[in-house]
């Protein structure tokens, strides 16, 4: 079995987590129909159009019964919330268990962890999709607190278990639960069926090859295509009159998220009448929508790699990256990205703002890498994309640790190691 010893040494055990204190199997929900038909309810409302949109009166009218009934059964919209989040987990732990004896069926080895990780990937985001969207506003309770805790580790548990099948080691089983959090939360996006799984396949194919010691397949071209593609699509229906409204809008969610975007409140930021924003943007969901354009036309240069930095090694590359990585919270640019993400994908009309802030993941890092390596067009977007998207998804992987801050550096010292064995003959 191979291994590698710096990172294993590096990241400290993790404790098995708690139980759960809304576990459903002792909840009123078991008792009460009302109840049930209120989880239920409450769930699919924070799936579907995300926790912070699902209110008391919404969740009471799909369950059929008044608001009142949420405090009776559940002492308050947070309880049921939690409550919710703690379903979603059983949930889970039998879904995985049924995909962990599917799973079993492939070959023993790391081109079969591939084919796993695209597998589970693509069951999780499609035919278990309401429970992933569950699963993504659950990632937003704070560290530690039940049930979140406990459903980070169960896919923890899972990827380890995954990775001791294929005869990979345990760090290569941190690296496929990190490559997961990020890769399932972006192929929950409906942009372009087709392409996206074109895409997810080269980038499972080339994680594989750099990360697992998977037999290297040749790029087919489907990441740096669907950037192409989805670049052009957000701002195309931006007059240039709105331009300093759309900044300010992206400038109001920065500072207070979603909530906070308020026709008054862009006004003041801009600088300008709020007869002027309600010109160009007459609902709150006008607004929104100009936000995400704003915040995708900025992501351009927004990366792990600040453009403005001098990187003149491979060395100076992977400082500058560690710098965003190992954190005691996510970077801020990463956390926002998130958020606009989940509101486009809820959303049919911003499916390609959704699409761009999936495919301009890396870019900054791309051109580093580009200015270090001799990269073909399509060995740069897929090499970006792997270091952006695992470094995006070691927070999320190793907030549960004892340590996780030894855990994020473990994962970028492992990031630079597999990079630079298989970028050392391409560099200048």
């Amino acid at each position: 079995m191979r291994r590698a010893p710096r990172f294993e040494t590096m990241q400290p055990p993790m404790p098995r987590p708690s139980p759960s204190p809304f576990d459903p199997t002792t909840d009123a929900s078991e008792r009460d129909p009302v109840a049930k038909r209120l989880l239920q309810a409450a769930a699919e409302e924070i799936a579907i159009h995300g926790a912070a949109a699902a209110s008391a009166r919404t969740i009471a009218r799909a369950a059929g019964t008044s608001p009142s009934a949420i405090n009776y059964n559940f002492d308050g919209i947070e309880h049921l919330f939690r409550t919710a989040f703690a379903g979603g987990a059983v949930q889970t732990a039998a879904w995985l268990s049924e995909r962990a004896e599917e799973i079993a069926a492939l070959p023993a080895s790391p081109a079969g962890a591939v084919l796993a990780l695209e597998y589970v990937i693509c069951e999780w985001t499609s035919g278990a999709r309401t429970l992933a969207l569950l699963y993504q506003e659950a990632l937003a309770e704070p560290v530690g607190v039940a049930p979140a805790a406990g459903w980070r580790r169960l896919w923890n548990d899972f990827w380890a278990s995954a990775a001791d099948r294929f005869g990979l080691s345990a760090a290569e089983g941190r690296l496929l639960h990190v490559f997961f959090e990020t890769e399932a939360l972006y192929q929950l996006s409906t942009w372009s069926p087709a392409l996206e799984r074109a895409a997810l396949r080269e980038l499972c194919e080339a994680f594989g090859a750099v990360f697992l010691g998977a037999p290297r397949q040749e790029p087919s071209g489907a990441v740096a295509l669907a950037g192409r593609r989805a670049g052009a699509l957000p701002g195309d229906a931006v007059p240039p009159a709105a331009i300093k409204i759309i900044e300010a809008a992206a400038a109001v969610v920065e500072d207070r998220g979603l909530g906070g975007l308020t026709h008054r409140a862009v006004a003041a930021r801009a600088g300008v009448t709020t007869g002027s924003v309600t010109h160009h943007f007459r609902t709150i969901g006008d607004l929104v929508a100009g936000a995400i354009r704003g915040e995708v036309l900025a992501m351009s240069s927004d990366g792990l790699v600040n453009p403005s930095e001098s990187i003149a090694s491979p060395d100076a590359l992977f400082e500058s990256i560690a710098r965003y990585t190992v954190t005691e919270r996510p970077w801020g640019p990463a956390l926002r990205r998130r958020q606009l993400f989940l509101t486009a994908l809820r959303r049919p009309e911003l499916a390609g703002a959704a699409a761009v802030i999936r495919f301009a993941h890396g870019g900054t890092v791309g051109a580093m890498l580009d200015r270090l390596f001799r990269l073909s067009p399509a060995e740069r977007s897929l090499y970006a994309g792997l270091v952006a998207r695992v470094v995006s998804g070691s927070w999320f992987a190793t907030a549960g640790d004892p340590a996780p801050l030894a855990s994020q550096a473990a994962l970028v010292e492992q990031v630079e190691l597999c990079l630079m064995r298989t970028l050392a003959p391409l560099a200048r």
